[in-house]
């Protein structure tokens, strides 16, 4: 089993992930577009961005990619950035190996 990361332990503090997902969508900037609609972008999560016809479907929206680009980045085990100290506490099962 490996666990989150090699970040020294007296310097962050694990959360879990809906902790880390509130924590991400805190860093949400919204913008209005030229056409009423809005677009929702998460600084802290490279390339985490949405778009939605109302402000309030934008917020809905940019959580669901928020769990959406947690949940790819721990299937291809890429890198969970760290958000105001905070990271996600999670557990890899390692395959099992063959036994020859």
């Amino acid at each position: 089993m490996r666990t989150s990361g090699n970040r020294e332990a007296a310097l962050e503090k694990k959360v879990t992930f809906e902790q880390y997902v509130r924590l991400a969508l805190s860093h949400a900037r919204y913008t209005q577009n030229e056409d009423g609609t809005w677009t929702a972008e998460v600084p802290v999560l490279p390339g985490c961005i949405s778009w939605a016809p109302t402000r309030d479907e934008a917020v809905e929206m940019i959580k669901d990619a928020i769990e959406a680009w947690v949940l790819t980045a721990l299937r291809f085990q890429d890198e969970i950035p760290e958000i105001d100290g905070c990271v996600l506490q999670y557990a890899i099962d390692e395959p099992p190996r063959a036994v020859r």
